[in-house]
């Protein structure tokens, strides 16, 4: 392909992904939790709180996170993670940042971490219980 027809290709891959994404999330019927909670491939902002960027995360019954992406600046982080009744357990891992790691976490559960991330960069996410259960951590 020349390059104009990549850059074609790929405004239309992002198109039809953008339309794919918009269109699986409506008509759903607003019982996110009846079919394992929000996609997998939200993105989710850090709140603030006391200066601390929290996430809410959920390990889910279909073995994704709640959100694909974690979207954060340089600093302190607390992921508070839960596990749904009726789910599997899970936990949560960012393997290249020290504490940030779960325990296992059982249905029902929650675990809060605390860490910190210094340098811009994209981190990967796991549950080391369950392979393709993954996500990111984008440190902006």
């Amino acid at each position: 392909m020349t390059s104009r027809s990549t850059r074609n290709g790929l405004v239309a891959l992002v198109a039809a992904v953008t339309l794919l994404t918009a269109l699986t999330g409506c008509g759903g019927g607003g019982d996110d939790m009846a079919h394992g909670g929000p996609s997998a491939t939200a993105t989710l902002t850090a709140t603030v709180s006391d200066g601390v960027q929290v996430f809410d995360v959920v390990g889910q019954v279909n073995q994704t996170f709640s959100a694909g992406e974690l979207v954060a600046h340089p600093g302190t982080i607390r992921v508070n993670f839960s596990v749904p009744n009726g789910s599997a357990p899970h936990n949560f891992v960012i393997d290249t940042l020290p504490g940030a790691t779960t325990r296992i976490v059982a249905a029902g559960q929650s675990q809060s971490i605390t860490f910190t991330a210094s340098k811009p960069g994209r981190y990967p996410v796991v549950c080391t219980l369950h392979k393709g259960m993954t996500a990111t951590l984008v440190i902006l």
